[in-house]
Order: C-alpha cells, then structure tokens, then sequence
C-alpha cells in the first residue's frame, strides 16, 4: 500500500496521503511510506509502529494487524499541524 507523507506545496497542510485506513484483523499489510520534501514518521504507539522517512525518501514496513481497534497515527514533529490519521482494524 503506497503511503505519501505530504505538505503540498510546502502549505503548512501536513498530511497522509491516503487520510485514514481500515484493515480486517489478521491482515498483514506492507506499507511503502513516500515522504515529500521533509523528515516526517509514521508513528502508531498502541502497536509498536514508529517509521521516520527522511526527506524525499521511502521506506517500507511490513505489519500484521492481529487486533481490532481504532489506533491513532501520527507524524511526531507535525501532529500539533495536524498530521495525524486513524487506521481502524475490524
């Protein structure tokens, strides 16, 4: 699943790119994590997932979602600009 971590056009609008993201428990999903023009993270806490992508760069990460939940996704230095998602797992 391609993942971009933007700030399009250097807005100040931070972003996941798709917004949110819903799984069924047990799927395992590789995340390729595309990050635009600055160091953003792709961070989950209640799973363990902490992902930092350097500017222009892509990273991937590959996850088994074993339990249901909403979780909350965040980009550490940008979740106070409000870049932060939910994936939700059925």
């Amino acid at each position: 699943m391609d993942v971009k971590l933007e700030d399009p056009g250097k807005s100040g609008k931070y972003r996941y790119n798709p917004a949110d993201f819903t799984f069924s428990t047990g799927d395992e999903v590789t995340f390729v994590l595309t990050s635009e023009g600055e160091f953003h993270t792709f961070t989950v806490s209640d799973l363990g997932i902490d992902v930092g992508v350097d500017a222009n760069a892509t990273e991937s990460l590959t996850f088994k979602f074993d339990k249901a939940g909403t979780y909350e996704l965040i980009c550490i230095p940008h979740q106070t600009l409000g870049m932060k998602s939910t994936i939700t797992v059925q």
